[in-house]
Order: structure tokens, then C-alpha cells, then sequence
């Protein structure tokens, strides 16, 4: 791959718009299906029904309703999912606590905001200049713990 090239499953990414979750209460197995369908390319970012439960029994996202899972709940177990290659999921609470509470930003708003910063930061992604393939990998890989002790560092200035 050289440094114009972008991963094809890069290339097909994208989140579902807020808009196009499913608005009817998901039970925990289509939960976990309709994340991982989205995260298909991605084995690493794959979810399970037991991840979910402690993420519930963590207090990180609410209880399902009836054992369903509203859109606002799905929407939050997208971003913690992907979240969860870079932070912690005490980090993950927290960012989710400070947008619930002092920002009050609604799911909608967040979810959307975060969808579009990753796609921005996918459509920006400056390649590294090495045609090698291990160099290139180091060096995201250096770019992604980068990133991470920012968020480290941001997280530890702002206590809860």
C-alpha cells in the first residue's frame, strides 16, 4: 500500500446516520447483529451480548427497556465500541457521563458529531510516506496510542 492508497474497508466505511438506527426497541442477539454488521470489516471492534450486559451492569450505558434496547442506546453502544480500542471503559464512562450531564447534549447530537469526526478523520488520514507495509503499520500504530494519551490527558485535566 503506498501513502495515497487507503484500505478498501476504510473506503466502505460508514456509521448508519442517527436517523437510520432502528427506532423499534432491539433485543439483545439484533443488537449485537446489527452492530457487527456495521462493523463487519473490523473483527477487532466486533461486539458481544455479554460485552453489552456488563456495559449495563457497569452503569456505562442504561438498562434495556423491556429487554429492548431503544435507538439512543444503540447509538451509545456504537461509539463505546469503537471507543473501546483507545480508552478504557471507565475513560468511556466518563466521556459519556460529561456529554449526558454537563453538556446535555442528546444522543442524536453526539452520535452525529461522532460520526462525523470519523469520517472527517478518515477522509483526512494522511498516509505515512513508506511503501511498507510493517513501517505503515507502526506508524498508525504510533498515530492510534498517540491519540489515546491525548484522550488520556484530556480526561485527567476535566475530573467528573
Amino acid at each position: 500500500m503506498n501513502r495515497n492508497e487507503m484500505p478498501e474497508a476504510m473506503q466502505r466505511f460508514s456509521l448508519p446516520e442517527y436517523r437510520d438506527i432502528p427506532d423499534v426497541g432491539l433485543y439483545l442477539d439484533q443488537v449485537v447483529k446489527y452492530i457487527n454488521r456495521i462493523l463487519t470489516d473490523f473483527p477487532h471492534l466486533q461486539v458481544t451480548g455479554s460485552m453489552i450486559a456488563n456495559y449495563v451492569k457497569q452503569k456505562v450505558i442504561p438498562k434495556a427497556v423491556r429487554k429492548a434496547y431503544s435507538k439512543e442506546q444503540i447509538s451509545m453502544l456504537v461509539i463505546i465500541v469503537m471507543a473501546k480500542r483507545v480508552l478504557s471503559i471507565e475513560q468511556i464512562r466518563t466521556v459519556l457521563n460529561r456529554l449526558n450531564g454537563a453538556f446535555a447534549f442528546p444522543p442524536e447530537e453526539y452520535y452525529t458529531h461522532f460520526r462525523n469526526d470519523l469520517q472527517a478523520a478518515i477522509s483526512e488520514t494522511p498516509f505515512p510516506e513508506s511503501n511498507d507495509d510493517t513501517r505503515l503499520m507502526l506508524e498508525s500504530l504510533a498515530a492510534g496510542i498517540v491519540h489515546g494519551m491525548y484522550l488520556d490527558c484530556m480526561l485527567a485535566e476535566k475530573p467528573e
